[in-house]
C-alpha cells in the first residue's frame, strides 16, 4: 500500500573487499526494500542518508551504492565485518 511504511529486516550475512552479502526478511515493494538498504548502511557506517546512493540494480539483486564519505574503503569494510560478526 503506499503511503505505508513496512517493516524491513536487514542482516549484514557476508563480507569481502568485493561485495557485501545483505539478506532483507521481506520482497521488494515500490522501491521500499532499496530505500531501507540505504537507511540500514548508513545506520551501519555511521554516515549521513544522503551520504548512501542507490548508483545501479535497483530492480536488481545485484546493486551498486555509492557512499560519499571521507574514510577509507578499509575502514568501511571494518564496520561492515564488525556488523556481520554480531
Amino acid at each position: 500500500m503506499p503511503g505505508k511504511h513496512k517493516i524491513l529486516r536487514l542482516f549484514a550475512i557476508d563480507v569481502t573487499a568485493e561485495a557485501v552479502g545483505v539478506a532483507i526478511a521481506a520482497p521488494p515493494s515500490e522501491g521500499e526494500a532499496n530505500a531501507e538498504l540505504c537507511r540500514y548502511l548508513s545506520k551501519v557506517l555511521e554516515v549521513k542518508k544522503s551520504d548512501v546512493i542507490l548508483e545501479k540494480g535497483g530492480k536488481s539483486r545485484d546493486k551498486v551504492v555509492k557512499i560519499s564519505v571521507s574514510a577509507t574503503p578499509d575502514e568501511i569494510l571494518e564496520k561492515l565485518k564488525k556488523e556481520a560478526s554480531s
